[in-house]
């Protein structure tokens, strides 16, 4: 995917009503060099055409490392060293208090992102998928089977390039703040993740470690055997 910008007031994030377009948005993938990313942590298969991309996770249950800390799982098409990203996934914003704020949402950069008018809790049974109709074309699939809903959309995309599919744990980023803390997920286990229909761990994917300030490792993906990896928090 790509960084998302969660538009901030004061000192906390703002609860977005989900509705519309939010004041979620991606950017490019802030890079330090192969495997190493400041907001990404999980695996991307580069190269393509990719014309789908999925993943299956359990939604996590944070410990909030401040009143401005969140975390996003997602499945991708584009994102990583392209100039558009087509996603779908959950994010979970920490505000003051405490208080963990989920919403689903699908992403079409440039435009921004769209909160999904859906309930996620946390250790809900997550699925995604991106599938590429075209290079212009693409329809986004979220699914919660503990809440019993699935959400599909149709959408167009100009300049999509479908040159990396991915599974991220991202840590996302305040319009005029850079990258919020990340929020302590735990282990996020994901399975079931393919692209164009394989298993990514059979397409040679690159592991990508967060590393903030210093070198400090941020999450950490696991080794990928098939469709199935971790990614574990290790610091804010």
């Amino acid at each position: 995917m790509k960084k998302l910008a969660v538009l901030v007031a004061s000192a906390a994030l703002l609860t977005f009503t989900p509705a519309a377009t939010s004041a979620v948005r991606a950017d490019p993938a802030q890079r330090l060099r192969f495997g190493v990313a400041k907001n990404w942590a999980g695996y991307a298969a580069h190269g393509g055409p990719f014309t789908s991309a999925s993943t299956s996770w359990r939604e996590p249950s944070i410990a909030c490392t401040g009143a401005r800390s969140g975390v996003a799982s997602f499945a991708g098409i584009d994102g990583d060293g392209t100039p558009t990203v087509e996603q779908v996934g959950t994010v979970d914003l920490c505000r003051s208090g405490g208080a963990v704020a989920r919403h689903a949402f699908y992403e079409m950069f440039p435009k921004g992102a769209v909160f999904i008018k859906k309930t996620v809790r946390a250790n809900d049974a997550m699925s995604a998928s991106v599938v590429a109709n075209s290079s212009s074309s693409f329809t986004l699939t979220l699914v919660d089977t503990t809440q019993n809903w699935t959400f599909t959309t149709n959408q167009q995309a100009s300049n999509a390039q479908l040159g990396s599919a991915e599974a991220i744990t991202e840590a996302p980023t305040a319009r005029g703040s850079g990258i919020v803390p990340l929020a302590n997920f735990g282990t996020i286990n994901y399975s079931g993740t393919t692209a164009n229909g394989q298993p990514l761990g059979n397409l040679g994917p690159e592991a990508i470690t967060m590393v903030g300030n210093g070198g400090v490792i941020k999450a950490a993906p696991g080794g990928i055997s098939g469709g199935s990896f971790s990614v574990t928090w290790h610091h804010a």
